[in-house]
């Protein structure tokens, strides 16, 4: 992918910007610093794991680094050779390897900057709430951001912005940072040590300012998912729908921070601040001002996946949501459709405009979408930012279920995240203390994909490579075969083929749906139904015929003639011994823990993954966990698979990147393991003769329990984690798959995923256990990796806390300063 930048010169040296252009920024006076005249560059975002990453080249040639693009933080870091346990293999590229760089220089004691010396290195380190941790020493080399291609390292428009930049070349990391897609993260806060203020002290931008903008991918590929647009030095106004309209950032350093007035409801929905009904009517939420915006304020945080505001609303607030929608607000995670989701309410959130005095060019500020207008007649120029259901709805691929990830928590202050984010074009501009947002598609453009006359590219949606969901022996009325005892009988079917949107397109070019039912015609495929579900998830939905004996054979079938579902699976049965993670996240004294596990079986076939080869698995993985314990540390039940996929080639090269065709090596899977909790103590009958239900949807009553519960579970985890980590856990898993006599069916050819792997000994040792993690669930609060089992088994931690389940691993927001884990207060940002 190449960067695009864009260069545009000027003999004057006191001129009003030409490329912060929207409501407000006639006013505004720039002096030239250096370089060239309005000179800025523009890079592609690509989708990490709940966060963007952009790509920087360091070093002399230049070395590749991906990096988490974070306003919430001041520094740049990311793992040097010789880092210990840096989790090379999870990330995009080889550590960085300062003896290949003729320009690398590690500053000596006497130049110490923010650290302190130890052996004649400046050491410095940071920690995060929710974990995390880097150790690294303080060096300068040649830095410059592009695109991810060789390329762009070659590119001298690229070399024209590098700088001699300082950053932290990582020694040790701990927790999110071992097992992050990005190589490290880069600080963007408002702050001397960040690169644009860097870039601007020396000349490269002529202005001190950056921008960038969020789409949301729900595929991530170490290839990188092109997701987004980064500006040093101005703004990309191409992808934009709005004009740009200015907050003002209130704080002088630190953090850009914006002051929060009003926070509104939307009926219907609409995925703009301007609606685009008139039924669409705006309910006010009451909001405490000085509680909303005391101690930091309120932040615009890139590396917060979330949006968290102050928990004095959070009873106003679902008041106003309990009238809109009929039912209470609620971080649980429900199941609708994409017409549900369209319907629910937008979320507005009124910011003070840059200027005091109106702008004329907006006298008609209801024409504007961003600026409040009549909504607030007392101050009509302020910003408003829209945050619809798409975007503080998180769609979890694996469950089908959409979870609300607007949170009303903070005791101070508050986060307007990277969901808020999304779809916005916001400049984050130090130089003239203000923080703009322009709606926009964020719709990346290289150099070479210019634009008609009428600014509009014809570009047609990008998909995945279909998998198998649903099977055809899965979709059938079995019940017919009992009835008749011909096993030639032939049932009529549908299959679901799932495809992931990897880039959307533009209205001019072809849609999903479109793209997909042309691909069928031309491979000669039947008529078959599309759907999308508005959140980068597509299924095809093909007619199919199968024969009673091969759906038997296939596993579809239960002793009652149906299917025969997981153990503690049901979200409408949540009780027992047995319990899936959906219910620890409703009842978290319950299930306190869960296991994440991530596994490689060579020669495994993803498209042949059906219910009953998630029963099977399930059993042999539980046994051979169980195996050498003295009690069981959990039931088949308990194992839940969230994800299979195909395990490509290139999933093991560092690049992501090889030479020839990408092959199939078989199938990785994301197994997640629940802790149950039998201490946990039921409320009183008479106080819940019922379920509770939300959305339509059942849950048990909620227990409570004791801190002192949670220990000896967080012992149990302790030694799963020792069992996955045993060098032939997979091999014997298979092997378990293989010997037993009720699985007999599943080492047909024609069924079993597994039926390479176990007729190969050879594919069978070469499985492996990728990596495995401990989430702790909480209500209310979002869920993150970091956990540190051994203290809190010990008992010595009190308050820990972690990341979400959907995808796991949403950088969460981080402290400057290390943290003292008992004063961390029970709130994270995602």
């Amino acid at each position: 992918m190449d960067s695009n930048n864009s260069f545009h010169t000027d003999a004057t040296t006191d001129v009003r910007m030409t490329k912060a252009t929207g409501v407000g920024a006639s006013e505004v006076v720039t002096k030239k610093k250096g370089g060239l005249f309005n000179a800025y560059q523009t890079a592609p975002l690509h989708q990490g794991y709940g966060t963007h990453y952009a790509t920087i080249w360091v070093g002399t040639p230049p070395q590749r680094k991906s990096v988490i693009i974070d306003t919430g933080s001041h520094y740049t870091a990311f793992p040097c050779k010789g880092c210990d346990n840096c989790g090379e293999e999870h990330h995009t590229d080889k550590y960085f390897d300062p003896d290949a760089s003729s320009t690398f220089r590690a500053l000596t004691c006497s130049e110490c900057q923010s650290s302190s010396c130890s052996s004649d290195r400046c050491v410095f380190s940071q920690t995060y709430t929710e974990g995390s941790s880097w150790l690294a020493y303080e060096s300068i080399d040649k830095v410059f951001v592009g695109g991810k291609d060789v390329k762009d390292s070659m590119d001298p428009k690229n070399h024209a912005f590098k700088s001699d930049f300082l950053f932290g070349c990582q020694t040790k990391e701990t927790g999110l940072f071992v097992t992050q897609l990005a190589d490290g993260i880069m600080g963007m806060s408002a702050h001397p040590s960040t690169l644009p203020k860097v870039m601007y002290e020396q000349g490269k931008l002529e202005h001190n300012m950056f921008s960038m903008c969020f789409r949301r991918e729900l595929h991530v590929s170490k290839q990188g998912i092109v997701a987004g647009i980064l500006t040093l030095g101005g703004i990309d106004t191409r992808a934009d729908t709005s004009p740009m309209v200015y907050a003002r950032n209130v704080a002088t350093t630190g953090w850009f921070t914006v002051y929060v007035k009003n926070i509104y409801v939307r009926e219907k929905g609409g995925q703009s601040a301007k609606p685009d009904d008139p039924q669409q009517r705006l309910q006010r939420v009451t909001v405490d001002l000085f509680e909303m915006n005391s101690g930091k304020g309120v932040i615009v945080d890139s590396g917060t996946t979330d949006t968290y505001l102050h928990k004095s609303i959070a009873e106003p607030f679902n008041e106003v949501w309990q009238k809109v929608t009929g039912r209470s607000y609620s971080n649980t995670p429900v199941a609708m459709s994409k017409k549900d989701l369209l319907l629910l309410p937008t979320v507005l959130i009124q910011m003070a405009a840059y200027d005091d005095v109106p702008n004329p060019l907006a006298n008609d500020i209801e024409m504007v979408s961003g600026l409040v207008g009549e909504a607030d007649p007392s101050s009509p120029h302020d910003i408003i930012l829209a945050v619809p259901a798409t975007h503080y709805m998180e769609y979890s691929p694996s469950k089908g279920t959409y979870t609300p990830r607007l949170y009303f928590t903070e005791t101070r202050g508050g986060v307007i995240g990277a969901n808020a984010m999304q779809g916005h074009n916001v400049l984050f501009d130090w130089e003239n203390r203000r923080v703009g947002f322009a709606e926009s598609s964020c719709e990346y453009q290289r150099n070479d994909e210019l634009t008609t006359d009428q600014g509009s590219m014809e570009v047609n949606c990008n998909l995945g490579n279909p998998s198998l969901s649903v099977s055809c022996g899965d979709s059938v009325d079995l019940s017919k075969c009992k009835r008749n005892s011909n096993p030639d009988m032939t049932l009529t079917g549908s299959e679901v083929w799932t495809r992931v949107v990897q880039s959307p397109g533009t209205p001019q070019g072809l849609t999903c749906e479109e793209l997909s039912i042309s691909q069928n015609a031309m491979n000669g495929g039947e008529t078959m139904e599309m759907q999308c579900d508005g959140r980068g998830i597509c299924r095809e939905i093909r007619p199919c015929l199968i024969t009673c004996a091969n759906a038997h054979a296939s596993g579809s079938v239960g002793d009652d003639g149906g299917l025969s579902p997981m153990p503690g699976n049901s979200a409408d049965n949540c009780g027992g011994g047995t319990w899936s993670a959906s219910c620890g996240r409703s009842d978290p004294c319950r299930v306190p823990f869960v296991v994440h596990t991530i596994l490689k079986i060579r020669g495994a076939i993803a498209s042949r993954w059906n219910k009953r080869s998630e029963e099977v698995f399930a059993e042999a993985f539980a046994a051979t966990v169980n195996e050498k314990q003295k009690n069981s540390l959990f039931g088949p039940g308990d194992v839940q698979v969230l994800r299979t996929s195909p395990w490509m080639a290139s999933d093991d090269t560092i690049f992501g990147e090889i030479d020839g065709e990408d092959k199939e090596l078989g199938m990785q899977l994301v197994v997640e393991t629940s802790i149950f909790n039998y201490d946990a103590v039921a409320p009183v009958e008479e106080r819940f003769r019922e379920s509770i239900h939300y959305f339509g949807r059942k849950y048990a009553p909620v227990t409570t329990c004791n801190e002192s519960d949670l220990h000896p579970l967080a012992n149990i985890a302790l030694n799963i984690h020792k069992e996955l980590s045993q060098p032939n856990f997979v091999a014997s898993v298979m092997e378990r798959i293989k010997s037993d006599e009720a699985s007999e069916q599943m080492t047909q050819s024609h069924v079993s995923p597994f039926y390479q792997t176990l007729e190969n000994k050879k594919l069978a040792q070469e499985n492996s256990v990728v990596t495995s993690w401990t989430i702790k669930t909480d209500i209310g609060v979002t869920l993150s990796r970091g956990l540190d089992l051994d203290a809190y088994a010990s008992g010595r931690l009190s308050v820990l806390l972690f990341c979400t389940l959907s995808g796991c691993p949403h950088r969460i927001h981080r402290l400057e300063q290390p943290i003292v884990r008992s004063e961390i207060k029970a709130t994270t940002y995602l």
